[in-house]
């Protein structure tokens, strides 16, 4: 589970975020509703410790002074008299505008919005968005009715670690959807997540929380129709964080679960509860930011021939431990988390780990499957077996990394796997005349795990932080010969990364129960430091092949640390 985190503090009079994996927020627009979380007088304490921590590794406040102020307001009235001239606009129509160094790089870019004035009955204007800086001038959104935001501006800023993006809010009846941009060189970009729907910070997690407008509560079927009607209005929120190595904000990965892993993380048969109300379960998907999305339905058939599907869902937060108290009354369980309508895998495609400096996960697959058993110690005999008949290729696989596979948990020994089905036959000729009569081909698809493997040599790339931990320049691999070999990247390990419930601790040299990665890392850098006998007493602890999973660049998980052979 992820704290990418986006909270604010106060400093010389500006607001200033304090800036871990996932950019701070001052948006635009109305805040989209976050469910409240129960919280304890000593979470409050912790929660408290954590803050006086983050807060000493705040960016350093601006310098601000009156020669700067000057330029840039000599700048944006530049800017602004620039923008007249090309648009014919009076100056009495540039109703807000927004100049600052948004990459900084010394550079000013501006944003304008040339309207009519506010309604204020519906805090909303008229108007179009320009964007202006040294190298010209772009309209980014012709006319449209922008929401003007509590502090009377229609601009907002997003701050991200290493650049800002400017925000503002198309109004409609019953939401806003919100526009992302950021400069990019001379010019400005539109973010990926741009006007996906209403866009707001969790304060409580550092999610960019994207609310996306629907009409999927319900479907009718007329008697006799092949076409549905879709009807019930949904609002239901999607989850993103900032990527560095993109430069962009990315959706969470997300997987399709299996009932008994859904029980295991929830605790409590979730599924026998929906189905003992007469509800069907559809899907079951778990986020790596640990929100889990479970969609169920309701099939209700009328005389006339009709009949209509209803479609819910309920959420649970793996990092609260509990259901989400989705309309903030106070209560949480099974059907109050209920956002209304279908959860789908994403909103965006899924995420390019290519774009994000994560090795490719490559295409499709066919595997040369040998056994397959729930418990992966059932199946070292049978690796034993094929490494002696002279397949070094043979390969553990976990289903619900693949595509095609089954996506409850099994373990499943291949010899190889292949980019085509030829391949795959010649190697089952090869392998059932060793004497593995049972084996067969079958197709694995592409791999949609996100456990990586990245490599170091030694200590030299570690940089450590008050809040993280950089792991500079390291090789990162898949754990499966599907995509590219390597690539090189750096890594994060923020302080709330953990060792997985099945991780393998003991392969960790010097690992003490408690430890989280981070812990575990920073104690063997002083140990190194102060005492190199202890910490090589296992071997060298940071040094060797590590088993992660990985979002973005940030390190969530650990499974396992490995020795070359």
């Amino acid at each position: 589970m992820q704290d990418h985190g986006v909270r604010k503090m106060a400093a010389a009079g500006m607001a200033l975020m304090l800036m871990l994996s996932v950019s701070a927020c001052r948006q635009a627009g109305k805040d989209t509703p976050a469910p409240d979380a129960k919280t304890d007088a000593k979470e409050q304490e912790t929660d408290a410790a954590k803050q006086d921590v983050q807060t000493q590794e705040a960016l350093p406040d601006p310098v601000v002074n009156e020669d700067t102020a000057a330029d840039a307001e000599g700048i944006a009235a530049g800017y602004k008299e620039r923008l007249c001239k090309e648009t014919k606009a009076d100056p009495s129509e540039i109703k807000y505008s927004l100049v600052e160094d948004l990459d900084r790089d010394g550079k000013y870019e501006g944003f304008f919005f040339i309207g009519g004035d506010v309604d204020e009955e519906f805090g909303s204007c008229n108007g179009e968005v320009w964007f202006v800086n040294e190298a010209g001038i772009e309209k980014l959104h012709d006319e449209f009715t922008a929401a003007v935001n509590e502090d009377s501006d229609v601009f907002g800023i997003v701050e991200g670690a290493d650049k800002d993006f400017v925000s503002f809010n198309e109004q409609y009846v019953t939401s806003n959807v919100t526009y992302l941009f950021y400069a990019d060189g001379d010019g400005c970009k539109e973010s990926v997540v741009s006007a996906l729907g209403s866009a707001d910070v969790d304060d409580e997690t550092g999610d960019l929380v994207i609310t996306v407008s629907a009409y999927d509560g319900c479907c009718t079927y007329e008697a006799g129709a092949e076409e549905p009607m879709w009807t019930g209005h949904t609002w239901k929120p999607y989850y993103c964080y900032y990527d560095r190595n993109t430069g962009d904000f990315m959706e969470y990965g997300a997987e399709d679960i299996s009932e008994e892993e859904l029980s295991d993380i929830c605790g409590s048969d979730l599924v026998k509860a929906i189905e003992d109300r007469g509800y069907v379960i559809d899907r079951m998907i778990r986020r790596n930011n640990g929100i889990i999305n479970v969609n169920y339905s309701e099939v209700s058939s009328y005389d006339d021939g009709s009949r209509s599907i209803s479609y819910m869902n309920a959420t649970y937060d793996e990092r609260r431990g509990d259901y989400r108290d989705v309309w903030g009354a106070g209560e949480t369980g099974i059907f109050e988390s209920d956002y209304g309508g279908i959860y789908e895998l994403y909103i965006l495609s899924a995420p390019d780990t290519k774009a994000s400096g994560l090795p490719d996960k490559g295409g499709d697959h066919y595997g040369v499957f040998v056994m397959s058993a729930k418990d992966p110690d059932d199946c070292v005999g049978t690796e034993i077996k094929l490494e002696d008949a002279g397949f070094d290729d043979d390969l553990l696989i976990y289903t619900p990394d693949f595509s095609a596979l089954n996506p409850e948990p099994y373990y499943v020994v291949s010899c190889g796997l292949f980019e085509t089905k030829d391949e795959a036959d010649r190697r089952l000729k090869e392998v059932v005349a060793a004497g593995f009569a049972d084996a067969y081909v079958k197709p694995a698809g592409k791999y949609i795990g996100n456990k990586y493997l990245y490599t170091m040599y030694g200590t030299e790339g570690i940089e450590i932080l008050k809040d993280c931990v950089i792991l500079h320049d390291v090789d990162v691999s898949l754990p499966y010969p599907t995509g590219d070999d390597s690539s090189k990247m750096d890594l994060y390990v923020y302080e709330n990364a953990q060792f997985d419930k099945d991780a393998d601790t003991d392969t960790f040299a010097n690992y003490e129960k408690g430890d989280t990665p981070y812990r575990w890392i920073v104690k063997n850098q002083e140990l190194l430091r102060t005492d190199p006998d202890a910490y090589s007493l296992n071997g060298p602890a940071l040094s060797g092949v590590f088993k992660v999973s990985i979002e973005g660049d940030e390190i969530l998980s650990y499974y396992g640390s490995y020795w070359w052979d």
